[in-house]
């Protein structure tokens, strides 16, 4: 039995040990901690631990080689799983195996000089055991930053793959925080409006529970955004992929503006065919027949001309009114009169259109209203508008009307020019202003037009300073709403 001073000797070796390696995470240091206390405890300067294979795996001493004997001996003797004494030379070697449940993971190797008593057989053995257990811990924590490796450097290579893509790429958790972000996400952070957008997406598939898309516009910038539910360590979070699709819709834009320019090329040359084709028949008869007319066959021969020459400069005005929209050169010629004389004026200006449709023109509103603005620019605004009403009225009504309604609102004036036509569908109306562009329907209705009326009207209004919007239901009818400053 160890005396009292030695076993006092003994715990205050091991509880320095203990106190020593507490704070160790290095594998090396762990085992240089043991052989030192191992050396002061056995008054030994030869420690040597080795693994499974007999290869050491730390030595007090440098360049530590076993032989083929020494391997063959150390062998034996742990797989005895005993505590050995062998003579090697000149020195006793004990050799005591390190092994748990029936596993050896190596030995214990201590030189001595001379025979080791019962108390060092003893202590080698607690040794022995702490070996094994730092050892098997150094495997476990070995396997853990091997895995630990593996799983930084995956998060490093899916990180460097996310980064690559265009798309912004966000994983949100349930408080729209941000679990995992590429660079592209990481570079439109301070885009609070797009943001904002992306956690709406996001809020929506979270209480929806499944996959949601939204396109939407940021100063000139077009986003897909589409969002999926998905689930990490039982956790719900929303994987969002945003798109810059600008050039996409750019070029859809073009095509769609190419297209309608073909079309609009194509409506141009009939609506001038039309009237010249007519004039030149209406002109031959007369020049072939002069002898054989009447005055009342040759002035109605002359007012179908004199109507079919009144379309033409009408097409040739819309043309002209394009271009210098286009070039930015259209001008105003602002005067004061009387709105409400300039709407009595176009309702009879479009009385004879109005009958051949049978559609009642009607009034609304104050006697008089004077005004600040380009007279003859309103006119063509108005003209447009109410004809537009009668062309498309609708057939089976049996009342059918196009009304102007003057509301003065403090220093400003709404006119409304309002219909119980056709309507225009839903999914044509947030295009309607856009130059060519006729609604498909219209076609099919067989109205004649080049789709620049409501474009110039809209441009003559803003540079009025005003506003042109609408309201229209299929089947119900459209009122169209002008606003203008009513003095300078």
């Amino acid at each position: 039995m160890p005396s009292e001073t030695s076993s006092i000797k003994l715990y205050s070796f091991i509880s320095s040990f203990i106190r020593e390696v507490s704070n160790v995470r290095e594998p090396e240091k762990l085992l240089s901690s043991l052989v030192r206390t191992i050396q002061r405890i056995v008054g030994s300067e030869e420690v040597l631990i080795t693994d499974e294979k007999m290869h050491a795996v730390y030595a007090s001493k440098n360049n530590v080689t076993l032989g083929e004997e020494e391997k063959n001996m150390i062998l034996w003797s742990v797989q005895k799983m005993t505590v050995s004494a062998i003579p090697i030379q000149d020195k006793i070697f004990l050799v005591a195996p390190l092994s748990k449940s029936d596993r050896t993971l190596g030995a214990l190797v201590i030189a001595l000089s001379q025979e080791p008593s019962f108390e060092i057989f003893e202590l080698v053995k607690l040794f022995a055991f702490l070996s094994t257990v730092i050892l098997e811990n150094l495997k476990l924590y070995e396997s853990l930053e091997r895995q630990h490796q593996v799983v930084e450097e995956t998060m490093k290579y899916m990180q460097q793959i996310f980064n690559s893509f265009p798309q912004m790429i966000v994983v949100l958790d349930e408080v729209l925080n941000p679990v995992f972000a590429n660079i592209r996400y990481v570079e439109n952070e301070n885009n609070e409006e797009l943001i904002n957008q992306i956690k709406q997406v996001a809020v929506r598939t979270f209480t929806l529970n499944e996959k949601q898309s939204q396109e939407v516009e940021i100063k000139g910038i077009f986003y897909s955004i589409i969002a999926e539910p998905i689930e990490y360590e039982g956790q719900r979070q929303v994987l969002v992929t945003i798109t810059d699709v600008t050039n996409t819709k750019e070029l859809e834009r073009l095509k769609q503006i190419d297209a309608l320019k073909t079309e609009f090329i194509a409506n141009v040359s009939h609506e001038l065919r039309t009237p010249l084709a007519a004039i030149r028949a209406y002109v031959e008869t007369i020049l072939n027949s002069l002898d054989e007319l009447n005055k009342t066959m040759l002035k109605d021969f002359m007012k179908t001309v004199f109507d079919e020459t009144l379309h033409l400069e009408n097409l040739v005005n819309q043309i002209l009114d394009f271009a210098k929209i286009e070039q930015k050169t259209l001008k105003l010629e602002k005067t004061w009169f009387d709105l409400v004389e300039l709407c009595q004026e176009v309702i009879q200006s479009m009385g004879e259109f109005a009958k051949s449709k049978q559609v009642s023109l009607e009034y609304e509103g104050p006697d008089q209203l004077i005004v600040f603005a380009d007279r003859m620019r309103l006119r063509q605004v108005l003209m447009n508008l109410v004809s537009n009403g009668i062309k498309y009225s609708n057939p089976e009504n049996r009342y059918k009307y196009v009304k102007i309604k003057l509301e003065r609102l403090n220093d400003s004036v709404i006119i409304a020019v309002s219909d119980n036509g056709i309507g225009i569908p839903k999914e044509y109306q947030s295009r309607i202003f856009e130059k060519f562009f006729r609604v498909q329907s219209f076609k099919d209705y067989k109205v004649e037009g080049t789709g620049l009326g409501l474009t110039i009207c809209k441009e003559i209004v803003e540079l009025h300073g005003g506003k042109i919007w609408f309201e229209s239901e299929p089947g119900k009818g459209s009122i169209f709403y002008v606003k203008l400053n009513i003095g300078e």
